[in-house]
């Protein structure tokens, strides 16, 4: 039930989109469609983003006085609790805004994923797949800007994509949280700055050559994009701090 409903409201109405596109494309060059549909689901749930990152923009210039409310409500959890939320209430910042945006934005990543995922190990599109007003390309090519072989794995872009990955990891999370040892959140925290910032890089450009160049062009594309969104919601967050 709910794999045929993301199949029929996610999945296919990508598939379609990079079917069109693949057909107004010259040469029906799969690489460029693969830029122009991740480009275009980024677009749509842009406004999503930016929000999310503006509320970890917020959470983030409140640490100090989380660090301030953390040592002086230790002892009581529920304390602790409540000062939490009225801090966040007093700074108009919703906590859990950023993860519903999340949650909003994954299914249709995913559906996007799985749809390049798909077509870089198949030969065209299935028509069974394809809306009616829709109509098989009549060629396409895996060959991208006739240099890269998309259903082979690319070193070259393997590697943009680990670069690009680490910058958008260091734009999103700017300074490290200090490794106090004295509690295991805050030690969390640290090791998972770490990771994102180092590890996911490595981890993403490994899977990016094992799996296809097709795949590695999507993830290079939506780090592109990420790290455009992150340079817009820096200098919007900036203006509107300095206007508040």
């Amino acid at each position: 039930m709910i794999s045929g409903f993301f199949h029929s409201v996610i999945y296919e109405p990508i598939y379609n989109a990079l079917a069109f596109l693949v057909s107004i494309i010259p040469g029906g060059d799969v690489g460029v469609a693969i830029i122009l549909i991740t480009v275009v689901v980024k677009l749509i749930l842009f406004p999503l983003a930016l929000k999310a990152s503006h509320t970890q923009r917020s959470m983030r210039a409140l640490e100090p006085q989380m660090k301030e409310i953390k040592e002086k409500h230790k002892d009581s959890s529920e304390a602790l609790a409540r000062a939490t939320l009225a801090l966040y209430a007093e700074n108009k910042v919703n906590p859990f805004a950023s993860i519903l945006i999340l949650f909003i934005q994954i299914p249709v990543i995913l559906g996007l994923y799985w749809v390049i995922l798909a077509e870089s190990k198949s030969s065209g599109f299935d028509p069974s797949l394809l809306y009616s007003f829709i109509t098989a390309p009549e060629a396409s090519s895996f060959v991208f800007l006739g240099l890269v072989d998309l259903a082979k794995g690319s070193i070259p872009l393997a590697l943009l994509v680990g670069i690009t990955q680490f910058i958008q990891a260091r734009l999103m999370m700017p300074v490290a949280p200090e490794k106090t040892g004295k509690g295991f959140q805050d030690d969390l925290a640290s090791s998972m700055h770490i990771q994102m910032r180092y590890v996911l890089p490595v981890v993403l450009a490994v899977v990016a050559y094992v799996a296809s160049a097709a795949i590695a062009l999507y993830f290079l594309t939506s780090n592109i994009f990420g790290i455009i969104q992150e340079v817009v919601a820096h200098r919007t967050h900036r203006s509107t701090a300095k206007k508040a």
